[in-house]
């Protein structure tokens, strides 16, 4: 075999391995390709159940305070009914009994007459609504209408407060006492003969129950850098607290792989 051939036989060779190898890296790159195209769509629907699971949590939650503030202007119309007026703050879930419903002298957690009756009606209305919302209304209870409502509620706190004058008496020692004393008073006026101490949530948790703030909770514009004697802030808060929307498992799975 002439040189020239023999140098024409080794240029084919390689280019016959340049060849093999071009074609190797080009189908290791298509499976590449592939792959990563499977993945991102993967990734895209994974993605786009993630923000359904969002969307309809959000939607949930939103519910949940719909549902509160309906409840809030329903006792806040059949309290009007009944000549008690009240506020209410829909965001935070109060409503509040303001001095126009009940009225607590300086540093008194007792009430007059006139005040323990317009106290005694406040627990009727809440006796004849309330346990519609919890997950045990009693059978005899009418609840005709209320039926998607069970189970909604999951406390109500009887919240009291004070003015900012500084108390310590022989009763007393100052005004976080003075303000949990005036929850006790409203608690123990709002439900002896209702079935509210009867009820529980969905945690079979009783409903109610009762704490106090003292002077840190003012009414907003009712807030003093000195000692006032104010009628506004000897108050009781109704605070009330929704059933939390729970997830499901597949949503706790697709928000568990969002937080990787």
């Amino acid at each position: 075999m002439s040189e020239h051939n023999l140098l024409e036989d080794e240029g084919a060779g390689y280019l016959i391995s340049v060849s093999d190898m071009m074609s190797g890296l080009l189908f290791i790159f298509i499976i590449t390709l592939v792959a990563f195209i499977i993945n991102f769509q993967d990734a895209i629907q994974k993605q786009k159940e993630i923000t359904q699971t969002q969307k309809e949590i959000v939607k949930r939650f939103t519910n949940t305070d719909q549902s509160r503030s309906e409840l809030l202007l329903l006792l806040k119309q059949k309290l009007e009914d009944q000549n008690i007026v009240v506020e209410i703050d829909a965001e935070h879930g109060v409503l509040r009994l303001t001095e126009n419903a009940i009225q607590f002298e300086t540093a008194r957690a007792s009430l007059d007459e006139k005040n323990e009756s317009n106290l005694k009606v406040i627990g009727r209305v809440l006796d004849a609504i309330i346990p519609c919302y919890a997950s045990n209304p009693p059978t005899f209870h009418n609840c005709e209408g209320f039926e998607h409502f069970q189970g909604k509620i999951d406390s109500i706190f009887i919240e009291g407060h004070t003015d900012n004058v500084p108390m310590k008496s022989y009763k007393y020692e100052d005004n976080w006492d003075l303000s949990a004393a005036r929850a006790i008073t409203a608690y123990r006026t709002l439900v002896p003969d209702t079935v509210l101490n009867q009820i529980v949530n969905t945690n079979l948790q009783p409903i109610i129950s009762v704490s106090g703030y003292g002077e840190g909770r003012p009414v907003e514009g009712h807030s003093y850098s000195y000692p006032q004697s104010d009628p506004t802030n000897r108050r009781i808060d109704l605070r009330f607290i929704m059933t939390p929307p729970s997830l499901t498992d597949v949503q706790q799975s697709i928000s568990s792989e969002a937080g990787r």
